[in-house]
């Protein structure tokens, strides 16, 4: 399961995969984020994607490579942004790996992060919109 919530009117996704993840919720996700940029999200958004809870068994590498396609083909034309990853286990890593190299071509910073401090910390050093200031971890929920 994928729950997101948006905080600063656009300027902080927070994406949460709990359960067992399964490939069309990713992709249904990246289709998601493409269709809210300018509207819902806005432009130089920061997010935190956390898998720490999530199963991640039945995604493939040819299915991050969707996403990755999904984020290229169709999210032409929008600025990058900054996204900070949540992953321990060694597969979410691989997985969150292949994810970081993909994304480049698209204009995504990508990081991985197995605390939230850390992405925290990296998330404010290089987000791509000086108005984004992220809220207290509290606010957001860790």
């Amino acid at each position: 399961m994928i729950e997101r919530k948006i905080y600063q009117d656009g300027l902080l996704v927070v994406t949460r995969c709990s359960g067992d993840l399964k490939a069309e919720e990713l992709f249904d996700s990246a289709r998601w984020m493409v269709n809210k940029y300018d509207d819902v999200i806005k432009p130089g958004f920061c997010q935190i994607f956390d898998v720490l809870d999530a199963n991640v068994d039945a995604i493939t590498e040819d299915d991050m490579h969707h996403v990755a396609h999904i984020n290229l083909n169709q999210g032409h034309g929008r600025l990058g942004f900054s996204m900070a990853i949540l992953a321990v286990k060694p597969y979410p890593l691989a997985l969150a790996k292949l994810h970081k190299l993909l994304a480049a071509a698209s204009g995504i910073n990508v990081e991985l992060f197995s605390d939230i401090e850390t992405a925290y910390i990296w998330l404010n050093l290089n987000n791509l919109n000086p108005d984004v200031s992220l809220p207290d971890k509290e606010v957001v929920g860790y």
